[in-house]
Protein backbone atom coordinates (compact mmCIF):
# COMPACT_ATOMS: atom_id res chain seq x y z
CA UNK A 1 0.00 0.00 0.00
CA UNK A 2 1.36 3.33 -0.98
CA UNK A 3 1.74 6.02 1.71
CA UNK A 4 -0.89 8.37 0.24
CA UNK A 5 -3.05 5.61 0.39
CA UNK A 6 -2.32 5.04 3.97
CA UNK A 7 -2.79 8.63 4.54
CA UNK A 8 -6.20 8.17 2.82
CA UNK A 9 -7.92 5.11 4.71
CA UNK A 10 -6.58 6.44 8.07
CA UNK A 11 -6.64 10.01 8.75
CA UNK A 12 -10.19 10.52 11.04
CA UNK A 13 -10.31 13.55 8.08
CA UNK A 14 -12.53 13.64 4.74
CA UNK A 15 -9.89 13.81 2.41
CA UNK A 16 -10.46 13.68 -1.59
CA UNK A 17 -7.64 13.06 -3.96
CA UNK A 18 -7.16 14.85 -7.20
CA UNK A 19 -4.21 14.16 -9.98
CA UNK A 20 -1.79 17.89 -10.78
CA UNK A 21 -4.39 18.98 -13.40
CA UNK A 22 -7.41 18.97 -10.85
CA UNK A 23 -9.35 15.78 -11.59
CA UNK A 24 -10.67 13.92 -9.49
CA UNK A 25 -9.16 10.18 -8.35
CA UNK A 26 -10.69 9.28 -5.26
CA UNK A 27 -11.98 9.79 -1.78
CA UNK A 28 -11.87 8.15 1.80
CA UNK A 29 -15.44 7.29 3.21
CA UNK A 30 -15.58 10.43 5.37
CA UNK A 31 -15.40 12.59 2.04
CA UNK A 32 -17.89 10.68 0.45
CA UNK A 33 -20.59 11.38 2.90
CA UNK A 34 -19.92 14.96 3.55
CA UNK A 35 -20.53 16.18 -0.21
CA UNK A 36 -22.18 12.52 -0.67
CA UNK A 37 -20.08 11.76 -3.77
CA UNK A 38 -19.87 8.29 -5.79
CA UNK A 39 -16.22 8.04 -6.60
CA UNK A 40 -17.10 5.86 -9.78
CA UNK A 41 -19.75 8.42 -11.18
CA UNK A 42 -16.97 11.29 -10.28
CA UNK A 43 -13.53 9.87 -11.35
CA UNK A 44 -11.80 11.96 -14.08
CA UNK A 45 -14.25 14.94 -13.58
CA UNK A 46 -12.30 18.45 -12.34
CA UNK A 47 -12.63 19.91 -8.63
CA UNK A 48 -14.98 22.50 -9.68
CA UNK A 49 -17.61 19.70 -11.01
CA UNK A 50 -16.67 17.09 -8.28
CA UNK A 51 -17.47 19.55 -5.16
CA UNK A 52 -20.19 22.16 -6.40
CA UNK A 53 -21.78 22.63 -3.15
CA UNK A 54 -18.12 24.70 -1.97
CA UNK A 55 -18.60 28.56 -2.61
CA UNK A 56 -15.37 29.11 -3.36
CA UNK A 57 -15.96 33.20 -3.51
CA UNK A 58 -16.53 33.02 0.46
CA UNK A 59 -13.15 31.50 1.25
CA UNK A 60 -11.84 33.61 4.03
CA UNK A 61 -9.20 36.36 2.64
CA UNK A 62 -5.46 35.37 2.87
CA UNK A 63 -3.24 38.23 4.75
CA UNK A 64 -2.71 41.42 3.42
CA UNK A 65 0.47 41.31 1.36
CA UNK A 66 0.87 37.60 1.69
CA UNK A 67 1.52 35.34 -1.52
CA UNK A 68 0.15 32.00 -1.98
CA UNK A 69 2.54 29.37 -2.53
CA UNK A 70 -0.33 27.57 -4.70
CA UNK A 71 -1.33 30.30 -6.74
CA UNK A 72 -2.22 29.25 -10.32
CA UNK A 73 -2.15 25.42 -9.20
CA UNK A 74 -5.31 23.11 -8.86
CA UNK A 75 -6.77 23.80 -5.65
CA UNK A 76 -4.06 26.08 -4.86
CA UNK A 77 -6.05 28.76 -2.95
CA UNK A 78 -6.59 26.33 -0.34
CA UNK A 79 -3.00 25.61 -0.17
CA UNK A 80 -2.46 27.87 3.10
CA UNK A 81 -5.90 26.35 5.09
CA UNK A 82 -9.13 28.34 3.89
CA UNK A 83 -12.60 28.84 6.03
CA UNK A 84 -15.22 28.06 3.39
CA UNK A 85 -18.80 28.70 3.90
CA UNK A 86 -21.13 26.10 1.61
CA UNK A 87 -24.47 26.98 0.00
CA UNK A 88 -25.77 24.41 2.21
CA UNK A 89 -24.35 26.63 5.05
CA UNK A 90 -22.17 24.35 6.10
CA UNK A 91 -18.79 25.66 7.63
CA UNK A 92 -15.62 24.12 6.65
CA UNK A 93 -11.75 24.17 7.33
CA UNK A 94 -10.42 23.04 3.92
CA UNK A 95 -6.77 22.78 2.70
CA UNK A 96 -4.84 21.48 -0.32
CA UNK A 97 -1.45 19.80 -0.48
CA UNK A 98 0.84 17.38 -2.86
CA UNK A 99 1.45 14.45 -2.13
CA UNK A 100 5.18 13.15 -1.87
CA UNK A 101 5.62 11.01 -5.46
CA UNK A 102 8.45 9.71 -6.84
CA UNK A 103 7.42 11.68 -9.97
CA UNK A 104 9.05 15.22 -9.76
CA UNK A 105 7.10 17.45 -9.96
CA UNK A 106 4.10 15.81 -7.64
CA UNK A 107 1.35 14.26 -9.64
CA UNK A 108 -1.28 14.36 -6.88
CA UNK A 109 -2.93 17.05 -4.85
CA UNK A 110 -4.96 16.06 -1.67
CA UNK A 111 -7.74 18.06 -0.06
CA UNK A 112 -8.28 18.03 3.30
CA UNK A 113 -11.53 19.17 4.85
CA UNK A 114 -12.72 19.14 8.43
CA UNK A 115 -16.31 20.11 9.48
CA UNK A 116 -16.00 22.90 12.31
CA UNK A 117 -19.41 22.19 13.04
CA UNK A 118 -18.71 18.81 14.27
CA UNK A 119 -16.60 18.60 17.35
CA UNK A 120 -15.35 15.18 16.99
CA UNK A 121 -12.67 16.97 14.10
CA UNK A 122 -10.01 19.18 15.75
CA UNK A 123 -11.35 22.41 13.61
CA UNK A 124 -14.91 21.62 15.48
CA UNK A 125 -13.33 21.23 18.56
CA UNK A 126 -11.57 24.74 18.05
CA UNK A 127 -14.49 26.32 17.15
CA UNK A 128 -16.27 24.52 20.36
CA UNK A 129 -13.38 26.01 22.86
CA UNK A 130 -14.03 29.53 21.14
CA UNK A 131 -17.85 29.41 21.96
CA UNK A 132 -17.37 28.14 25.15
CA UNK A 133 -14.62 30.85 25.72
CA UNK A 134 -16.65 33.03 25.00
CA UNK A 135 -20.01 31.90 26.68
CA UNK A 136 -17.74 31.59 30.20
CA UNK A 137 -16.85 35.15 30.19
CA UNK A 138 -20.19 36.75 29.93
CA UNK A 139 -21.96 33.82 32.36
CA UNK A 140 -19.08 35.23 35.04
CA UNK A 141 -19.32 38.75 34.32
CA UNK A 142 -23.01 37.53 35.12
CA UNK A 143 -22.82 35.80 38.13
CA UNK A 144 -20.48 38.27 39.94
CA UNK A 145 -23.28 40.95 38.75
CA UNK A 146 -26.28 39.38 39.75
CA UNK A 147 -24.66 38.02 43.32
CA UNK A 148 -23.62 41.77 44.54
CA UNK A 149 -27.53 42.50 43.80
CA UNK A 150 -28.85 39.45 45.12
CA UNK A 151 -26.66 40.32 48.70
CA UNK A 152 -28.20 43.59 48.60
CA UNK A 153 -31.47 42.73 48.25
CA UNK A 154 -31.43 39.31 50.66
CA UNK A 155 -30.38 41.67 53.22
CA UNK A 156 -33.24 44.24 53.21
CA UNK A 157 -35.50 41.64 52.87
CA UNK A 158 -33.87 39.76 55.60
CA UNK A 159 -34.14 42.90 57.87
CA UNK A 160 -37.84 43.65 57.60
CA UNK A 161 -39.06 39.94 58.24
CA UNK A 162 -37.14 40.83 61.68
CA UNK A 163 -39.17 43.72 61.65
CA UNK A 164 -42.29 42.33 61.43
CA UNK A 165 -44.36 39.42 63.62
CA UNK A 166 -44.15 36.58 62.32
CA UNK A 167 -48.08 35.91 61.93
CA UNK A 168 -48.24 38.80 59.72
CA UNK A 169 -49.62 38.34 56.56
CA UNK A 170 -46.30 39.72 54.44
CA UNK A 171 -44.38 37.06 55.79
CA UNK A 172 -45.68 34.69 53.83
CA UNK A 173 -44.69 36.69 50.92
CA UNK A 174 -41.11 37.67 52.17
CA UNK A 175 -40.46 33.94 52.81
CA UNK A 176 -41.86 33.37 48.89
CA UNK A 177 -39.86 36.37 47.57
CA UNK A 178 -36.09 34.85 49.93
CA UNK A 179 -37.38 31.60 48.05
CA UNK A 180 -37.03 32.62 44.84
CA UNK A 181 -34.04 34.92 46.09
CA UNK A 182 -32.25 31.68 46.57
CA UNK A 183 -33.53 29.77 43.29
CA UNK A 184 -31.76 32.78 41.67
CA UNK A 185 -28.28 32.53 43.50
CA UNK A 186 -28.09 29.02 42.91
CA UNK A 187 -28.57 30.09 39.22
CA UNK A 188 -25.42 32.00 39.52
CA UNK A 189 -23.76 29.22 40.89
CA UNK A 190 -24.34 27.12 37.57
CA UNK A 191 -23.21 30.15 35.64
CA UNK A 192 -19.91 30.13 37.31
CA UNK A 193 -19.34 26.65 37.15
CA UNK A 194 -20.08 25.40 32.86
CA UNK A 195 -17.35 23.34 31.64
CA UNK A 196 -18.57 22.83 27.96
CA UNK A 197 -21.22 23.75 25.06
CA UNK A 198 -24.48 22.74 25.43
CA UNK A 199 -27.50 23.44 23.24
CA UNK A 200 -30.95 22.45 23.55
CA UNK A 201 -33.96 23.14 20.49
CA UNK A 202 -37.12 24.43 22.19
CA UNK A 203 -40.42 22.95 20.10
CA UNK A 204 -40.30 25.99 18.63
CA UNK A 205 -37.32 25.40 16.53
CA UNK A 206 -35.25 28.03 18.87
CA UNK A 207 -32.18 26.92 20.12
CA UNK A 208 -30.80 27.77 24.02
CA UNK A 209 -28.06 27.05 25.48
CA UNK A 210 -28.38 24.38 28.40
CA UNK A 211 -27.57 25.97 31.48
CA UNK A 212 -28.29 22.55 33.54
CA UNK A 213 -26.32 19.87 31.11
CA UNK A 214 -23.50 22.90 30.54
CA UNK A 215 -22.50 22.52 34.44
CA UNK A 216 -23.11 18.73 34.57
CA UNK A 217 -19.99 15.98 35.23
CA UNK A 218 -18.45 15.23 31.77
CA UNK A 219 -18.80 11.74 32.99
CA UNK A 220 -22.87 12.21 33.38
CA UNK A 221 -24.40 10.25 30.48
CA UNK A 222 -27.28 12.92 30.14
CA UNK A 223 -24.18 15.07 29.85
CA UNK A 224 -22.38 13.21 27.01
CA UNK A 225 -25.70 13.17 25.31
CA UNK A 226 -26.47 17.02 25.86
CA UNK A 227 -22.60 17.59 24.02
CA UNK A 228 -23.24 14.99 21.29
CA UNK A 229 -26.98 17.17 20.69
CA UNK A 230 -25.05 20.19 20.37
Amino acid sequence: MQPSEDILKYLPLALILFDAQGRFLTANPAACQLFRLDCQTAHGKMHQLVLPDLNIANCSPAPEGKNHEGAGKPLGHFCEGRIVLTRKGQKLFCRSIYLPDEAAPPTRIVLLVEDMGDHRNLAGRVLEEERLMGVTEISNTMAHKLNQYLQVIMGYVSLITLEIDPDHAYTEYLNKILEQLENIRLTTHLLSNINHYAIIERPDGRRMFDLDQACCPPTDPACQASFERS
